[in-house]
């Protein structure tokens, strides 16, 4: 070990008289400590909360879409061909949508609760695309939009037994319209009066499960029904579909690939993907992260102004100590060097204990769920925990930078006294 980190070291365990400024160098530790242990915490609940938004998110919004934007004719199997043999694209499925009315009924048959909602026919077997919507099923299964259910209606006042088409809808849709399962409930298709049909185009379906994926928008919009199904609703030939949705091996990838798809479809298609659809949600959420990052800095920043009120009482103790060493013949540079390891050795040691206590706080309150929420008013019932590498490297690198630059004040006064007049007046 070069004499100029054993020195400094050295400084840090002070005489008796001296203790002083070893209690100020412990604070510092501590402030380093606890000011990397909040902030990596609270970038691991950051990170979770944003991943779980993500996963929510994306169970209901495809990677990639496509959509067919014209009215001249298209093949889509030939297309979703083309588009399965893209690297990458881990699924490609059909789908159909529109915006639509939802009319529930009462025991007479008459109108009871009428809400706006967003109609999706999909393809309810073997769709690549719709892999988490089976994990927030509360009620029922996919295998109901694929059959159909005998049900009891009521038609100018008689009753009569019929096969319906099931469907599947969000629990807070299915709150405010009073339905539940094996309910029958009238979908009315609004653009069919802009068509010039005089009556709106309306279908039966029968109630046969609801989700609850945590996000408002979804649980009181979103209406899953078959493919065949939907573009009877919709007034479509049974070989059209509005488009395509796309599955992808990487998220991240979606920009990259979306481009990519857009010169093979050309004109008459509009292609997007789910960065572009929640953009001002995440760009939200890593504004936030980075304003959180900052302000916690803060803590880590008033611990290296500790390191510095301890290392200028350090050189104000040790004064006719560097004076000898600079009559020794110590080079500046090294008398410089004592004090920048002394901040180093401060915010190394502050850091590496306040990093490894957040780690190991982050992995118990994600594995065990030691914070819980009330989920009513959260999305999840416990505090979700994403144990990024990244982001302790950053709160260890942004942590010890400080602390370095803590010391280089006190180092450079210490390179700059003159042993002459130290130890004329010693």
């Amino acid at each position: 070990m070069r004499f100029e980190y054993r020195i400094g070291i050295r400084y840090l365990r002070a005489r008796r008289r001296e203790r002083f400024v070893s209690v100020i160098a412990l604070i510092s530790l501590i402030g380093v400590t606890l000011g990397t242990f909040v902030l990596t915490v609270m970038l691991s609940m950051m990170s979770g909360f944003q991943e779980d938004l993500r996963n929510r998110l994306l169970a209901f919004t495809p990677h990639v879409t496509i959509e067919h934007t014209d009215a001249k004719p298209w093949d889509a199997a030939a297309l979703e061909r083309q588009i399965t043999a893209v690297p990458g694209v881990a699924g490609v499925a059909p789908f159909i949508s529109s915006q639509v009315m939802v009319v529930s009924t009462t025991s007479a048959g008459l109108p009871a609760y009428v809400s706006g909602g967003m109609v999706r026919g999909v393809i309810p077997h073997g769709n690549p695309v719709l892999t988490e919507l089976q994990q927030t099923l509360t009620a029922g299964s996919l295998d109901t939009l694929a059959t159909t259910h005998p049900v009891v209606v009521v038609d100018h006042g008689k009753k009569r037994a019929v096969n319906l088409p099931g469907a599947i809808i969000g629990k807070s849709l299915a709150e405010e319209l009073g339905l539940r399962i094996g309910d029958p409930m009238i979908i009315v298709s609004p653009a069919s009066l802009g068509a010039g049909a005089g009556t709106p185009r309306l279908r039966r379906f029968v109630l046969g499960g609801f989700f609850e994926s945590g996000m408002y928008e979804f649980d009181s919009s979103l209406i899953f029904v078959s493919l065949k199904d939907g573009q009877a609703l919709l007034g479509n030939d049974p070989g059209f579909e509005s488009g395509l949705e796309l599955r992808l091996d990487n998220i991240f990838d979606a920009p990259a690939i979306s481009t990519r798809i857009k010169t093979m479809t050309g004109a008459g298609f509009d292609v997007a993907n789910w960065t572009q659809a929640n953009a001002p949600l995440f760009s939200a959420l890593k504004l936030e992260t980075f304003g959180y990052f900052l302000f916690l800095l803060l803590i880590v920043l008033v611990a290296a102004f500790n390191i510095v009120a301890t290392l200028v009482m350090v050189v104000m103790e040790r004064r006719k100590e560097i004076a000898i060493l600079h009559a020794m013949g110590a080079r500046a540079r090294s008398i410089a060097a004592i004090f920048l390891s002394q901040g180093a050795a401060l915010g190394a040691g502050g850091t590496l204990l306040g990093v490894g206590l957040g780690f190991v706080t982050s992995f118990l309150i994600g594995r065990y769920h030691l914070i819980h929420l009330p989920p009513d008013l959260f999305m999840v019932s416990a505090v979700p925990i994403k144990l990024s590498a990244l982001n302790f490297i950053l709160v260890a690198v942004a942590a010890i930078i400080l602390c370095l630059f803590g010391a280089l004040y006190p180092a450079l006064q210490a390179r700059s006294l003159s042993p002459v007049e130290v130890l004329r007046y010693e």
